[in-house]
């Protein structure tokens, strides 16, 4: 096989670029390309509420342990 002669035609051509530039991008935009973002923006997001959530329920719970009574308010509503 290495013997064998080499096709001259395709040694002489050269690899054009087409009408786009060639990188393969075209104007439009793949609608998955924001999928992973979006995913990523949410769990973020959601990660920020439950810090939030549990570092207000440790507060609370600090509160109740040293034994104080009033640690979260409670509206009690009177009548009229």
């Amino acid at each position: 096989m290495a013997d064998e002669p080499r096709n001259k035609a395709h040694e002489d051509q050269e690899v054009r670029p087409g009408p786009g530039g060639g990188d393969g991008d075209d104007a439009r935009t793949d609608p998955f390309g924001l999928f992973p973002i979006v995913v990523i923006l949410v769990l973020v997001v959601g990660g920020l509420f439950l810090l939030f959530k549990l570092r207000e329920m440790g507060n609370i719970q600090d509160c109740v342990s040293s034994g104080r009574r009033n640690c979260v308010p409670v509206d009690v509503p009177t009548e009229k």
